[in-house]
């Protein structure tokens, strides 16, 4: 490959490589035909600058070359176009394979940044082009809708009083990209979006794109890899990210946009249609008429949000997995779980302590236009007899401006505050404020400020509580004096941010395996040394510490900031008494205890059938009726979507769920409790993923009621919060979705729908199950072939989370009594035996040890996907066969009329359309040493185009995603780029089985089929 002068690389790329004659003229995107293509032209064609700058015009070409025979195949896929492909990479040395690998997985990551943006664009010119700038599943959307069934004001209030939306972050490790990568693409992305200014000028355009070719450099010299795995704390830093660029800003947003939406409604019933005379009041009653409407455009704003007090409460919570969720990963520890808060608190309280700063700045209203209320007057009496030095100072610089004095003895004592909870530890190492020299608390807590050494502990707030009053006083005073668009401005929507993120930002929740409880009380009461492990790397003594921890958490930040304790793989009432006693003997005389909301995790295929009867059985114990009694009878439980689609496949783990979303509602509704379901649902199709909205409108009747807690996991976190404006539309259609799925008419189709046709769903279920199962579980070559048919072993040495790929202690063979069983295995018997693997394959953990994200993760990677809709097509064809026409009609019909149906089809379609028989083919050649890889390979084929055939039969479409002719678009245009990363990989794959197992060149194949697996991601935009 040509490597000559930097310098001389560089202009003689310019003079003459191809890249810079397809880079595109124009000014920026603005006016552009398409803009979309217009800077993925641009974007590719900036990338090959670099490519050539970087590497010499020879890599350029080598890329160009390698993208034109993989565009060739996909136009005319036959084996003369693919011999032609594989010859390309005959020749390529581990360099050239590298360097080509990056290049693609670059493109990837570039275009991911356009299409994101092209959401952006398409988001604002629906709103431009809707009514009062509502579009289709919005807050605006959601409002409308409850009017047109006749809703009035006061019974929407009455239903949004009690809304809750509550997302959960996770340090699942499916996010492939490290941070380092992620804070590059987001300053690309920013320069990006300034293309589309319609007032750039021809030297702003040319600055933007000099930056980007730089962006672009910086990302090349990037190393993909991490070189060592992150530590749970540094999984806490990286969501900070995200909070820092995006939750911060955007949850004022949500509320204010759904408090703007009731402004169209009316004060009382006046705007209500009044009925024709001739209808009686029973049709009425069954139709009632539509509210009416009131306009929002034009004429004043006055009466409307931002001049009035807000009629929506703070509806939205966030809590967090990363650094408490313990289950199968022993970096855990109590002192992670008590840094973590610390540095969720860090990053809260310095965010507050800029909007203080702000609204130093702005509210300057002064005492020679408006006297100062004597409200206020107290306050700053009170301030200065607390901090003299600090009133003086501010006396000095605004003596006519009380409202900016208040707000600097706000953003002190908020300092003060940052200072006392946070303290000297982990959170120390973040980045002072821009703008503003650290003071000593930063500076390696050493001393305190002026204010803290003028009151001590006394400067700061004790609680959020505190602060909020604080706000509530200036609202009214600035209310009071006129000023009411300030208070319930700017002032209001810094109150919303603070009933949302109180001090501790998000609520940290801890999570641990019921067998670890089990063994660790078992000791207790055998009075074994609290050193003795309750599982591998966890000992007695961290069990308690773990209660200990949130006792402390509770303490410090209150108790929402860490309350709950979730129990992974839980199998009766007694997983709850176990933790209610462990909670006891760790915390005897403070009753921590009773300040625990237990909330019992679903995720095997038993327990979720027999859901409704575990919730009875606990809601009936005495013991745990006192105890619910106490936390005001609200019962959380958590449903899992990824092991239980590994253990039975798709479909059989989506009806489950969703009868025991129904079992578990009316249990509920029996005893008088309010249930919160918390979905554990993955970012693939394989582990419960899909488009939250729809996923919302097909639980089960009786299930949502105005509540709704998921997890956020890995790479889904930067795709639903990565930019402000898909996060405010991520949130927006969520709470439409809750909304929707909330009034009592959807309640009655739902239930209609599931009594109509359980029946069905249970024929299919069953027979999904069955072949699902054959495949998986009763194929005694499965595992051999998994693990070298897919890059298994490769991804579980990716350094991309702090949880190892398998629970500790259940490699084959091994059995550290607290891991659940897969069904092959049965419960309690030992786990199935390690795998005959063909010479050079790495060994894997057994299948039932493996989590589900690696396992997802791999046969996503190979192009199989599996997991994601195995077991559909004989599903489908056996009802089918069995019903005939019949059968058809009324498969057809649950798709037209149940949304839990519509959704599982839909989401089942986007998976099979991103399948690739024919790289899969490619992976599957990997295994041709393993005993009946012709037959597992045969049945994967099939089963698939059963599938695509019964699912097109059952939708009526002509292709996959004729419904969705964006996706689908976007899929066919990725597929001739995914596919030399994927023969870079298996290529590789197969020379580093062959080599033996000391051979020097093993460390160096690994890290490039590791980026391999970084690009195919990003090309699939999916991990596991």
């Amino acid at each position: 490959m040509p490597h000559g002068d930097p310098a001389g690389r560089a202009t003689g790329a310019r003079r003459r490589n191809q890249a810079v004659r397809a880079e595109p003229r124009g000014i920026g995107s603005a006016g552009a035909p398409d803009p979309l293509r217009m800077e993925v032209r641009l974007l590719g064609s900036l990338l090959g600058q670099v490519l050539a700058e970087q590497g010499g015009p020879g890599l350029l070409d080598l890329v160009e070359r390698v993208r034109g025979s993989a565009i060739a195949l996909r136009a005319v896929p036959d084996p003369v176009e693919r011999g032609r492909l594989g010859a390309v990479f005959d020749g390529f040395d581990l360099e050239t394979s590298e360097l080509v690998a990056r290049a693609f997985t670059r493109y990837f990551q570039l275009v991911n940044l356009a299409e994101e943006k092209q959401r952006v664009r398409a988001l604002r010119r629906r709103e431009r082009a809707s009514p009062e700038g509502f579009v289709a599943e919005s807050l605006g959307a959601a409002v409308r809708e409850l009017a047109t069934r006749g809703w009035d004001r006061s019974r929407v209030e009455s239903l949004l009083a009690g809304l809750s939306i509550h997302p959960v972050l996770t340090a699942h490790p499916t996010e492939a990209r490290r941070r380092t990568v992620l804070v590059a693409l987001r300053r690309a992305y920013e320069l990006l979006d300034r293309l589309d200014d319609p007032r750039m000028a021809p030297r702003e355009d040319r600055e933007v794109r000099r930056r980007l070719r730089e962006a672009i450099t910086i990302l090349w010299q990037t190393d993909d890899l991490r070189e060592e795995r992150p530590s749970p704390l540094d999984e806490v830093r990286s969501a900070m990210v995200f909070f820092d660029a995006t939750l911060f800003g955007v949850a004022p947003r949500v509320m204010r946009a759904l408090d703007a939406a009731l402004d169209m409604l009316p004060a009382d019933d006046t705007g209500r249609r009044a009925a024709g005379s001739a209808e009686s009041a029973a049709s009425a009653a069954a139709a009632p008429p539509e509210v009416r409407l009131v306009p929002l455009d034009g004429g004043s704003d006055a009466g409307r949000t931002g001049t009035r007090p807000p009629r929506v409460p703070a509806f939205l919570h966030w809590g967090s997995w990363i650094g408490g969720d313990r289950d199968g990963n022993p970096n855990v520890t109590a002192d992670v779980t008590r840094a973590a808060m610390r540095i969720q608190a860090d990053h809260v309280l310095r965010a507050y302590e800029h909007v203080a700063e702000r609204l130093l700045q702005t509210v300057s209203i002064s005492t020679t236009r408006v006297p100062t209320p004597p409200a206020l007057d107290a306050w700053l009496a009170a301030q200065a007899r607390r901090h003299p030095g600090m009133a003086r100072e501010l006396e000095r610089r605004f003596a006519s401006e009380p409202y900016r004095r208040v707000f600097g003895h706000i953003g002190e004592r908020l300092r003060c505050t940052r200072m006392r909870l946070v303290g000297p530890g982990p959170a120390a190492d973040v980045a002072p404020i821009p703008g503003r020299a650290p003071d000593a608390s930063e500076a390696g807590h050493s001393a305190g400020p002026a204010a803290v050494r003028e009151g001590g502990a006394d400067c700061g707030y004790a609680g959020p509580a505190e602060l909020l009053a604080d706000l509530r006083m200036i609202q009214d005073t600035l209310a009071g004096a006129g000023a009411g668009r300030l208070a319930w401005g700017e002032v209001q929507e810094f109150a919303w941010q603070v009933e949302t993120f109180g001090f501790h930002l998000a609520e940290l929740e801890v999570r641990q395996h019921s067998g670890v409880h089990e063994r660790a009380l078992g000791l207790l009461r055998a009075g074994a040394d609290h050193r003795a492990e309750a599982s591998p790397g966890v000992t007695v003594e961290e069990v308690l510490d773990t209660f200990a921890a949130i006792a402390d958490l509770q303490r410090d930040f209150g108790e929402h900031a860490c309350r709950r304790y979730v129990i992974s793989f839980t199998r009766g009432p007694e997983d709850v008494r176990a933790v209610l006693d462990l909670a006891a003997i760790a915390d005897p005389v403070g009753g921590l205890a009773d300040r625990i909301d237990v909330v019992p995790l679903l995720e095997s295929l038993d327990t979720l059938e027999g859901a409704g009867g575990f919730l009875r059985a606990l809601l009936r114990a005495p013991w745990y009726r006192e105890h619910l009694a106490g936390r005001g009878g609200r019962q959380e439980v958590m449903l899992g979507y990824s092991d239980s689609n590994k253990e039975s496949g798709f479909l059989p783990a989506a009806w489950a769920l969703h009868r025991a979303q129904a079992a578990l509602a009316e249990v509920a509704a029996e005893a008088g409790i309010e249930l919160t379901l918390f979905h554990g649902r993955g970012g693939a199709i394989g582990r419960g993923g899909g488009p939250t909205n729809r996923a919302i409108l097909a639980m089960a009747a009786g299930s949502v009621r105005g509540r709704l807690k998921l997890t956020e996991q890995g790479e889904v976190i930067a795709a639903h919060y990565g930019n402000p404006a898909i996060a405010l539309r991520q949130l927006e259609q969520a709470t439409h979705a809750v909304i929707g799925a909330s009034v009592p008419e959807h309640d009655g189709r739902v239930a209609a729908a599931a009594a109509r046709w359980s029946a069905t769903m249970d024929e299919l279920a069953d027979a999904a199950r069955v072949a699902y199962r054959g495949l998986v579980w009763d194929e005694p070559a499965l595992a051999a072939y998994f693990a070298a048919a897919t890059p298994i072993s490769e991804i579980a040495g990716l350094n991309i989370g702090s949880r190892p790929a398998a629970r500790a202690g259940t490699a084959a063979g091994e059995d550290d009594g607290a891991t659940p069983r897969g069904p092959a295995t049965g419960e309690g018997r030992p786990s199935a035996p390690a795998p005959a693997l063909p010479a050079g394959t790495a060994p894997v953990p057994a299948l039932d040890a493996l989590r589900a994200i690696p396992w997802v993760f791999a046969w996503s990677q190979s192009r199989a996907f599996v997991p994601g809709w195995y077991g559909l097509g004989c599903a489908l064809e056996a009802f089918l066969q069995r019903h005939g026409e019949r059968g058809l009609r009324e498969l057809r019909a649950m798709y037209a009329e149940w949304p839990f149906f519509t959704s599982t089809l839909d989401n089942a379609e986007m998976v099979l359309a991103k399948v690739d028989l024919g790289v899969a083919a490619s992976y599957a050649g990997l295994a041709r040493d393993v005993p009946g890889t012709d037959r597992i390979w045969d049945a994967i084929r099939t089963e698939f185009e059963r599938s695509v055939a019964g699912l097109l039969a059952v939708t009526g479409r002509a292709r996959l995603l004729d419904g969705s002719p964006v996706l689908q678009h976007s899929i066919e245009l990725r597929n001739p780029y995914v596919e030399p990363l994927s023969e870079v990989q298996v290529r590789l794959l197969a020379r580093l089985r062959a080599l033996p197992p000391g051979d020097p060149s093993r460390d160096r194949i690994q890290r490039v089929i590791r980026l391999t697996v970084n690009g195919v991601a990003a090309g699939l935009q999916g991990t596991g």
